[in-house]
């Protein structure tokens, strides 16, 4: 099969995503009427460190007003609404249309339909024309990607000259044997973690220059387990024995949260 079959077909679902997600929100006693994209954290930032790395890296990539932005492997659009709330204009792709249909749904849900738009697209053919973007971010996406290179190679080809790319993924720190399933992946087949070193070779290789390299996993551990609300919603009901294997290899020093970013 096909790694981007086993992609989609992996966080693809029946049925209108959304609005499980939304059912499960008001489970939890959260008004729809009034629905916040801080509402919506618990359940579109599911990765390191949660809402507040989003922050930290969109911080370090200088989004704000303004700034076009590309959201490579958008989800259900957690990432590029809070870009959004900081006044970027945010066009977001990603293989599963199911997210896209969510993400799409769940912004306007915020007030933030006009300000980011979503499509279904492979990271290395996107729909965008050269040099039109001010800046890019990759969120716990390259752990699904076979190629990087390519990847970053269209990035580059749409960003504008001195625009800005975060990557911030789950990364080796070696050779590993990492045991599944995992948040990404329920085997090796769709996983693809590669070294901080290795993502430094994929954007240099692409015609990024590296500006820096932040480990940022001690700022993602001690917190709290995630809650009942997300539990089940996207993932599944083994998304905690996913998140405890991805916790163990990580406090085991197989893999760290780490942000690189670069410049076209």
């Amino acid at each position: 099969m096909d790694v981007r079959d086993l992609v989609t077909g992996y966080y693809g679902s029946e049925g209108s995503l959304a609005e499980r997600v939304l059912a499960a929100l008001a489970q939890h006693g959260v008004d729809l009427d009034r629905l916040t994209p801080a509402d919506l954290y618990p359940v579109d930032q599911l990765h390191a460190g949660g809402a507040a790395a989003t922050g930290h890296v969109l911080e370090v990539l200088g989004v704000g007003e303004g700034t076009a932005l590309l959201d490579v492997g958008c989800g259900i659009g957690g990432t590029s609404r809070m870009a959004a709330l900081r006044g970027a204009q945010v066009t977001g792709v990603d293989l599963t249309p199911e997210f896209v249909e969510s993400a799409t749904e769940l912004t306007a849900r915020v007030g933030l339909g006009d300000r980011a738009g979503f499509v279904v697209s492979p990271g290395e053919h996107l729909p965008l024309e050269d040099a039109s973007l001010d800046a890019a971010v990759m969120v716990h996406v390259g752990m699904n990607v076979p190629d990087k290179a390519a990847v970053f190679s269209e990035v580059r080809r749409v960003l504008r000259p001195g625009g800005r790319f975060a990557v911030y993924d789950q990364m080796a720190t070696g050779p590993v044997d990492l045991t599944y399933p995992l948040p990404w992946a329920d085997d090796e087949r769709s996983s693809f973690v590669e070294t901080a070193e290795d993502y430094q070779r994929h954007l240099e290789a692409a015609g990024l220059s590296v500006e820096a390299v932040e480990d940022h996993t001690a700022a993602t551990t001690g917190g709290p387990p995630p809650g009942p609300v997300n539990q089940g919603t996207l993932l599944g009901p083994t998304f905690l024995a996913r998140l405890g294997n991805n916790v163990a290899a990580t406090q085991a020093g197989l893999l760290r949260a780490v942000i690189v970013t670069a410049t076209a």
